[in-house]
């Protein structure tokens, strides 16, 4: 038997490291574990995450899988099957997925793939963001939360347990009335293995709906995106202070506009970079909080093989695309690097 788990979420919710940490857990118990990623961009920054923290994973890039990518979803869960014969498979779609249309796909995938539970569905939400993203996306994030069994409060560590914690509860409460919420920190870890617990120790039976129209997740969300996927190079050896900072100039010049165009930033940008044997992730959600970093910063490096991508609201993709060239260029001059494009070019 092999127990699929769907670990939906808004953009920047903390999908990636709470199933890091999940799946982690669950090896420590015997079980062994595998990862689908889903980005609706070209460049894959989450799937690599996942693979340097020494999980099996594979990728689907290039739209969402409740969706336009319904069909590859299926194909992937019956290759990773075949391939890493796992206990459990944490599936991760995209920011703006709908779950209930991936448990579709989870049902036809059943039809090829023998044996194949399903858990419970776990939609995240983030505690530190809540307040701005109900403001904004109320109707998205209820359909969202609607479409899970299990709501899971992210990044409970920067939350006030006395005042907001119990608001942020009894407001999921409301939005999807007798659905289990568990706080959780992908940071200090409370809450995961409470977590992983309802998705191991549970199962729903999921029905296929015949003829059921399938909405387009990212034209519903008003998302735009943009990525970059290259190689960069130094003449001379730099350090992890270098690193940083290139990373996290690039990433808070893409906030800063996409604030001057919209009041706010409403999405995620995130960098995965892998230098000498090491791989690290980069993430923003807002300036005030500024760029987090996760993983292994290499120590001495003169080439970086660096994957960013970013899906914000109310910014266009081509504009965004556009800019996002500009300011890679404009921060290899500042540092002396070159740049070598390979966005177009196959890479696992």
């Amino acid at each position: 038997m092999v127990l699929l788990a769907q670990i939906s979420g808004f953009l920047g919710s903390g999908k990636t490291s709470s199933i890091i940490r999940m799946a982690t857990e669950a090896q420590k118990k015997g079980l062994k574990t595998a990862v689908i990623v889903n980005e609706i961009g070209d460049v894959d920054v989450d799937g690599e995450f996942v693979k340097s923290s020494g999980l099996k994973a594979k990728r689907i890039l290039g739209g969402c899988i409740c969706c336009s990518l319904g069909a590859d979803l299926v194909s992937t869960i019956k290759i990773v099957v075949e391939e890493f014969n796992p206990d459990v498979i944490f599936v991760e779609p995209t920011g703006v997925a709908l779950p209930s249309q991936v448990k579709r796909f989870f049902v036809q995938a059943s039809y090829l793939v023998p044996g194949l539970e399903f858990s419970p569905t776990v939609a995240l939400v983030d505690g530190v963001r809540f307040r701005s993203l109900l403001a904004e996306f109320k109707d998205f994030l209820t359909k969202q939360a609607r479409d899970a069994e299990i709501l899971a409060l992210t990044k409970i560590d920067r939350i006030d347990k006395k005042f907001d914690l119990p608001l942020i509860i009894s407001a999921l409460s409301e939005m999807r009335p007798g659905t289990r919420v568990i706080g959780v920190s992908s940071v200090t870890g409370e809450g995961v293995p409470e977590l992983l617990g309802a998705i191991l120790g549970g199962r729903i039976a999921l029905e296929s709906e015949a003829n059921s129209a399938q909405d387009d997740s990212v034209a519903a969300s008003g998302v735009g995106n943009a990525d970059f996927y290259g190689i960069l190079r130094s003449g001379r050896d730099l350090d992890d202070k270098a690193i940083r900072a290139f990373v996290s100039e690039v990433i808070e010049a893409m906030g800063r506009k996409c604030v001057e165009k919209t009041g706010r930033i409403l999405g995620h940008i995130k960098a995965f970079g892998e230098s000498e044997g090491k791989g690290f992730k980069a993430s923003m959600v807002d300036l005030a909080t500024g760029v987090e970093f996760s993983g292994d910063l290499p120590k001495s490096w003169k080439e970086l093989k660096l994957s960013l991508f970013m899906a914000l609201e109310g910014f266009g993709s081509e504009e965004m695309r556009s800019y996002l060239k500009e300011t890679i260029r404009e921060m290899c001059k500042k540092y002396g690097l070159s740049v070598e494009d390979l966005h177009h070019q196959h890479h696992d």
